[in-house]
């Protein structure tokens, strides 16, 4: 009835420039907080982020890997060491995968290393 003839605002075209602006700036938005969320999650819970296997630093291989780990006290074969690292708890400790398959740390100082006997001696 009134104002039939004119436009008002409230008639805007369906795909104006400004609707596609805010729809894809909306999106850009979107996706960088969801890359940002997700990356702060996975450091936080797992201390690296989905980028890190681009731009990961070569990790030095431990000298004593492959080598077969005995208990210090008892003589018992342990398995065979995978690396070493360092916590908080026990300080120096070498990553063993036990004969079950499952990898275990235990201390440096509770590991006596040995190389492996060869086969064809």
């Amino acid at each position: 009835m009134f104002n039939q003839g004119r436009k008002g605002s409230d008639d805007e075209r369906l795909f104006s420039r400004r609707r596609v602006r805010t729809l894809i700036l909306g999106t850009a938005v979107a996706i960088v907080g969801g890359l940002v969320a997700v990356n702060s999650y996975m450091y936080l819970q797992y201390g690296g982020t989905m980028l890190d296997r681009y731009f990961e630093k070569k990790e030095i291989k431990s000298p004593a890997a492959g080598k077969l780990a005995f208990d210090k006290g008892t003589k018992y074969y342990i398995g065979i060491i995978r690396g070493e690292g360092h916590t908080s708890r026990q300080g120096d400790v070498y990553y063993i995968e036990q004969p079950g398959g499952t990898m275990i740390e235990v201390a440096k100082a509770n590991i006596e290393v040995r190389e492996p006997e060869k086969a064809g001696k």
